[in-house]
């Protein structure tokens, strides 16, 4: 089995391979999708310029370092482990295989994979694009590229709109939507959380990401969605995911709950440095909202529109297709 690098928790991967892995490290990259693809290219360009003749080996290091991202990164959406499974499915087979086979396997269900996510995004984008060519002003909340896939083709068939986008400010998450939006011809109205309820009444349709989807038509998104949610829904605003159906939680069939991670927001607050007695204050919060079925008018994914109250036959359709049973024990 390979070596690990106990500081990143990774094997030793060839150069090639870490170059990707520093890329994403760096989080130059965002949307989990994108995120996805890169975590692809590791596993090509392990196999490509892996240093060796024992396939074992190489099974075993691509096996590890699929682990790590499932661990790591998988742990705000369970699109990364649900990816990998599909991708990776049938690898453990090839260990007596040559290396030549190992790459190859890992380049055809790679290719495969990249190419029906980005004809995915394609559809979401066209299927959101129809539903919002009529409104004026949008309300965008915090980064996600199958929302922004949404916006940009909504710019491309020449419907320039209004985009309002609150900071998103524990993520920086409104300032990159501010910039593709306002690349495409989108004039924007870049707001500080709080002025969110000001503004809204103004507002056509709200589009939210999803770090995860839940069984039962709710999703997981981060801190803030569920206040925009809640505005949405008091001023009678239909509320829309963009998302992939890759997001969806196997857990959640069983009614297991999400495990709410709390991050310390000492840079963000300038504290203890800005504060007399900082021993009193905390400065910790959920990253992620949950926000329920009820405030969600539909979800946009690359098999149509989705009522949420419907979701669950679809993604445990779409489950069965990557070998995962959600039900099994």
């Amino acid at each position: 089995m390979p070596i690990v690098d106990e500081l990143i928790g990774l094997p030793k991967l060839p150069e090639q391979a870490q170059e990707i892995v520093e890329v994403m490290n760096r989080g130059e990259t965002l949307g989990a999708s994108r995120n996805i693809r890169q975590i692809n290219e590791v596993f090509i360009r392990t196999a490509k310029h892996w240093k060796g003749a024992d396939p074992e080996a190489l099974v075993g290091a691509i096996q590890d370092t699929a682990d790590y991202y499932i661990q790591n990164r998988g742990k705000n959406t369970p699109a990364i482990g649900n990816a990998i499974n599909k991708v990776l499915f049938g690898i453990s087979d090839l260990q007596g295989d040559s290396i030549e086979q190992v790459t190859a396997f890992l380049e055809e269900k790679c290719l495969e994979y990249n190419q029906k996510s980005i004809h995915n995004v394609a559809m979401i984008a066209r299927l959101g694009a129809n539903l919002l060519e009529s409104a004026e002003v949008i309300l965008a909340y915090d980064y996600s590229s199958s929302m922004m896939a949404v916006l940009k083709e909504l710019a491309e068939r020449g419907h320039q709109k209004r985009i309002l986008i609150p900071e998103s400010r524990d993520l920086d998450g409104g300032r990159p939507i501010v910039k593709e939006s306002t690349a495409v011809g989108h004039t924007v109205d870049f707001v500080i959380d709080m002025a969110t309820s000001y503004f809204i009444k103004d507002v056509d349709a709200v589009l939210i990401g999803a770090e995860t989807i839940f069984a039962n038509g709710g999703c997981w998104n981060t801190i803030g969605s569920f206040c925009m949610a809640v505005l949405a829904d008091y001023y009678k605003i239909p509320f829309y995911v963009p998302t992939e159906l890759i997001k969806i939680d196997p857990n959640s069939f069983k009614g297991m709950n999400k495990e709410i991670k709390f991050d310390d927001y000492s840079s963000l607050l300038d504290y203890p440095d800005s504060f007399d007695k900082p021993d009193l204050i905390s400065v910790t919060a959920p990253a992620l909202d949950f926000v329920p079925p009820e405030l969600i008018t539909a979800f946009i994914t690359e098999t149509g529109v989705i009522n949420p109250f419907l979701l669950w036959e679809q993604a445990r359709a779409f489950l069965h297709e990557i070998n995962i049973d959600p039900l099994k024990n």
